[in-house]
């Protein structure tokens, strides 16, 4: 390998900077700890719900594991090891695996009521989880078709806090649409932390 042949990490997003894809596909390669693998993860899933936003009237009609097979589908183009219905702990909606023992799981839901949310974040916290260091991170992805995200989150932020006492939840500073909430994980003992990423499908044109 010749001089001109070497990029450094900060070359290649010179080079990558007009593309998002890109520049997540580069920090996933390079990330050194688990956290930075979770902060790339957590844009490709924000990339990916701006994207499917765009094409919602294709969208809106369809169910939950298609809607889902898209974002599996996208993140592997991305560069993540995502799986659908791998068994880990029951058979999950999205699993991301990585170096270092690193396991990411999201549940997605097509919301129609906060109950079912709600079994969506337990199946996630208490079920699938290890809760083990690197893999105490994941999401839940509520798909919603209809109007009014914001008041959605606000009511599932409601909900959620009257349903899980014990569970600290605050309003994404990046995105005011995206709740975080912190549990104490019953097998560890340790943080499990999630993040709730609605994807508005919402398409009622009245011209």
């Amino acid at each position: 390998m010749t001089q001109d042949d070497r990029f450094s990490l900060r070359d290649l997003k010179m080079i990558f900077g007009g593309s998002a894809p890109r520049i997540i596909q580069i920090n996933y390669m390079f990330a050194a700890s688990n956290a930075d693998r979770v902060e790339s993860v957590n844009a490709a899933i924000d990339w990916i719900v701006l994207e499917h936003t765009k094409t919602a009237h294709h969208r809106i009609d369809r169910d939950e594991d298609s809607l889902t097979t898209d974002i599996i589908v996208e993140l592997n183009a991305l560069g993540f090891d995502a799986s659908h219905d791998t068994d880990v702990g029951g058979h999950r909606d999205i699993v991301i695996k990585g170096v270092d023992g690193f396991l990411w799981l999201a549940e997605a839901k097509i919301h129609s009521s906060y109950k079912w949310l709600f079994k969506g974040l337990q199946q996630l916290c208490r079920r699938y989880s290890t809760g083990m260091l690197g893999q105490n991170d994941g999401s839940l992805i509520i798909y919603c078709k209809g109007p009014r995200v914001d008041n959605v989150m606000a009511k599932w932020f409601a909900h959620l806090a009257k349903a899980d006492a014990k569970a600290t939840i605050t309003v994404c500073d990046k995105n005011p649409l995206v709740l975080n909430s912190r549990h104490t994980h019953e097998r560890t003992g340790l943080e499990f932390r999630v993040r709730h990423v609605p994807v508005s499908l919402y398409h009622n044109p009245q011209d």
